[in-house]
């Protein structure tokens, strides 16, 4: 433990070109403490890229640090990689896949895996696509703008459960949200609504329904609408995790 604690100082208290980007919650991993670190987490996402990184893509990841910034099983790294000079990195990059011709690379490395998995930027390269990357795939519990951690749990439980017992779930996540402020208190009766209409039409309405909403989101509609439209497709991936012909959508506020 001490060891653990230690190695963390040192890579926060060294100076660096990326002393902003440690500062927010990402953690900068060299040829020599990269494996030493990795291992010590039960999941960790590293970004390959650049020794300087700028732009949209470094900003989610940037963002996801930050927003993750307490959950203590999961590490969030940058591998910053020079292409002049002594080559900084070079050789560790090429290891996993990446260089300066398709940087920036993400790639999770989750305990007990052999290979890391490579997160497909294809629905877009955001914070939240990864925090959906990094939750399916570890089950380390990353919330979506919209959702409730209780109310995400009981979605999770309801999908799992038999046909007879979701009217049981269903009675729990009325009660949960009931108790939810008033900040919360929409997204209560968004997940008490989709329950409802589970019961009624079946596991299908989560597919068509993303559908239909996904649908929404590609018209003309204002700004307000689309943060609410994203909402629902956020807590409706919740209940999404147990059907897998749907895949995630691009999201961009």
């Amino acid at each position: 433990m001490y060891t653990y604690l230690f190695i963390l100082c040192v890579i926060f208290t060294t100076p660096s070109a990326h002393t902003a980007s440690a500062a927010s919650g990402s953690v900068e991993l060299d040829e020599i403490s990269f494996n030493k670190i990795i291992k010590k987490f039960d999941a960790a996402l590293v970004k390959f890229d650049v020794a300087f990184p700028y732009g949209d893509k470094h900003e989610a990841f940037v963002a996801l640090a930050k927003d993750s910034k307490d959950v203590d099983e999961l590490l969030i790294a940058e591998v910053g990689v020079k292409d002049y000079g002594e080559k900084d990195n070079e050789a560790l990059a090429k290891k996993y896949g990446a260089s300066k011709d398709n940087f920036p690379v993400v790639k999770l490395f989750v305990k007990g895996k052999s290979e890391p998995i490579p997160f497909d930027d294809s629905q877009g390269f955001n914070s939240d696509e990864l925090r959906r990357f990094v939750r399916v795939n570890t089950g380390i519990y990353l919330s979506l703008p919209g959702c409730v951690r209780e109310l995400d749990s009981l979605a999770t439980k309801f999908m799992k459960a038999k046909d007879d017992e979701r009217k049981s779930v269903l009675k729990d996540t009325v009660a949960a949200a009931e108790k939810l402020g008033s900040k919360d208190a929409s997204s209560g009766k968004i997940y008490k609504t989709i329950m409802e209409k589970i019961i009624e039409k079946g596991d299908e309405f989560v597919k068509t329904e993303y559908e239909r909403v996904k649908k929404l989101l590609n018209g003309k509609v204002s700004d307000e609408k689309k943060k609410l439209l994203l909402i629902r497709i956020n807590i409706l991936q919740s209940f999404q995790l147990f059907d897998k012909q749907v895949k995630p959508t691009k999201q961009e506020l």
